[in-house]
């Protein structure tokens, strides 16, 4: 049985949008990662303070939080025997908080830079400073360690951008790309991006392990793109890029993930959280199936999967049991895309529209146990699910 989802529209705040965004700004803040769980109005997305190619000003450093527990950090940069920044910080709950170290801070050359973490993770990182790589985000990691991130702008002054699509309604924030590296090797990509059968932009960049490449924006008329990935291996990685109307802060997620696997989509990956509740006095086994509809985005390698029989792939699953009361069960968002989300007890299952993409999310409370669960679906204690969709507008 699916259900309809209630959708939600909420404005995105600035400092909201600049936490979300810190991927795709460089403007980080400490604030949520999510700008759809903020209702305050603004005129758009916090403007980024990163230099542009050719700028003289000096470089900066951030701190990213991608675990879910706060954090002390401790930062020194040094130029041979000059200390530039001898710090230490607390750093909010992630995963996505971020906050600024130092702008302005040193200018082109090599420094050192050497973090250590309360957990007891250290970092001792060469730091060069060009004119695209003025950035520096020393992240916080799921696991708590500590790994470099050198964020690069490059101009592409050979495409002709952004793209325009006649008569279409213009984003109000033109989306970027991201490509991000996470794997243990450097890797070149090629992205190639079309609109009706016209290829209108085809870029090859270098994807080092330590670097997260920002795009310039790329099109600026809401449409249905076509994106195309591929790696100098041969790997190849396909997604439908369909940004409507509703969609005022899209983007475009470009990853190599940890494995390897070549992904591509609307948004990061993230572990996302469905709430619980069983109303039984006892523990309830409960199944989280993630299913790509065969009908969305065929991905290419990105996120693996397997088929099934009644259509679409499955890329992730989750199997827990639930005590009774309210708890929470993870289920892993290998790319953003637009998903379906079935869960299953023995007596039954519900699916639920799922769509995982910036600025296009959900939240999914389950309720298993007691008449008003096996009342919405037939069975004596099969699940009921609630789905919340939220746009930023």
């Amino acid at each position: 049985m699916k259900r309809r989802a209630l959708l939600s529209t909420v404005a995105g705040s600035a400092l909201g949008l600049a936490g979300g965004c810190l991927s795709d700004t460089d403007a980080p803040t400490d604030t949520p990662t999510n700008p759809q769980t903020t209702t305050a109005a603004t005129d758009g997305p916090a403007e980024s303070d990163t230099p542009g190619p050719g700028s003289e000003s000096g470089a900066g450093l951030s701190v990213v939080n991608e675990d879910d527990e706060p954090h002390a950090l401790s930062v020194r940069v040094t130029d041979g025997d000059e200390t530039r920044v001898d710090s230490s910080l607390d750093v909010g709950a992630g995963p996505g908080y971020g906050r600024n170290v130092a702008n302005d801070l040193v200018d082109a050359g090599r420094y050192r830079v050497v973090a250590e973490l309360d957990t007891g993770a250290t970092l001792d990182y060469e730091w060069t400073v060009t004119n695209e790589t003025r950035r520096l985000e020393l992240v916080v990691t799921s696991d708590a360690g500590l790994e470099p991130r050198q964020r690069v702008t490059p101009a592409l002054d050979d495409a002709d951008l952004p793209y325009s699509v006649p008569g279409a309604t213009d984003i109000f924030s033109p989306p970027t790309a991201g490509i991000r590296n996470r794997s243990d090797a450097d890797a070149r990509l090629t992205v190639a991006i079309e609109h009706g059968g016209t290829r209108f932009f085809e870029h090859a960049f270098d994807a080092a392990t330590d670097r997260e490449i920002s795009t310039p924006a790329l099109v600026k008329s809401h449409g249905t793109y076509e994106v195309l990935v591929e790696a100098d291996d041969g790997r190849t990685a396909t997604h439908e890029w369909h940004i409507p109307e509703k969609w005022a802060w899209p983007t475009l997620a470009v990853l190599v993930a940890d494995d390897g696997s070549l992904r591509v989509g609307s948004g990061w990956p993230e572990m996302a959280s469905v709430r619980v509740t069983n109303e039984d006095e006892t523990e309830r086994d409960l199944t989280l199936t993630l299913v790509r509809p065969d009908d969305a985005d065929a991905g290419g390698d990105d996120a693996g999967g397997t088929g099934t029989d009644s259509g679409g792939t499955v890329v992730s699953e989750t199997a827990q049991t639930v005590p009774p009361g309210e708890s929470t069960v993870a289920v892993d968002i290998p790319i953003g895309d637009e998903y379906e989300l079935t869960v299953e007890t023995a007596a039954g299952s519900e699916t639920v529209d799922y769509p995982a993409c910036y600025c296009w999310s959900t939240t999914a409370e389950v309720t298993v146990g007691g008449n008003s669960a096996g009342g919405s679906n037939g069975g004596d204690d099969g699940p009921s699910v609630e789905s919340f969709q939220y746009v930023c507008e």
